[in-house]
């Protein structure tokens, strides 16, 4: 299992997880022994970023191996259901013929119908294809061309002007 991105869920909301790391030395009464590390994964609100983790306690090469083990083993139990993988939401279809609609024409219906922001959103995270860099890139434009126009007084204005 790579651990690379892994965000897991807890039904719990400060849920701590501790896995079996390497082999480590310690001295104790003056003498060196062998014990395993103890490798605490620390849920905040339910959520544990293992990137974070592993960025937070410097994990060693071993250690993120042990953790993905560790985390692979604990969601394969059928028993075990105190942490799962958090799946994020896909973005829905900014309009329902997004998929069959040309990709030369999306970035001008998305400007027309004030969806450019919602597009972006579905080419990165929720297209089954994955995003096509083209129709990205174009989006961008056109939302950072969209920023640059605002005047945020004018947009002031008009909202309390209702």
């Amino acid at each position: 299992m790579d651990i690379t991105g892994v965000v897991l869920e807890s039904k719990y909301p400060q849920f701590h997880f501790l896995i079996k790391g390497p082999m480590q030395q310690v001295w104790r009464d003056g003498f060196p022994v062998q014990e395993q590390k103890i490798i605490d994964l620390s849920f905040d609100r339910y959520l544990l970023e293992v990137d974070v983790a592993a960025r937070e306690q410097e994990w060693t090469a071993e250690e993120r191996e042990s953790v993905a083990r560790g985390i692979e083993v604990s969601l394969n139990d059928p028993s075990f259901r105190d942490m799962w993988v958090h799946e994020i939401p896909k973005p829905p279809l900014p309009w329902p013929t997004y998929d069959e609609t040309h990709h030369n024409q999306i970035p001008s219906i998305a400007q027309a119908t004030g969806m450019v922001h919602a597009a972006i959103a579905y080419e990165q995270r929720g297209r089954e294809g994955g995003p096509r860099e083209s129709v990205v890139s174009k989006l961008q434009q056109l939302d950072e061309v969209e920023v640059e126009s605002r005047d945020p007084e004018a947009e002031a204005e008009e909202i309390f002007a209702n």
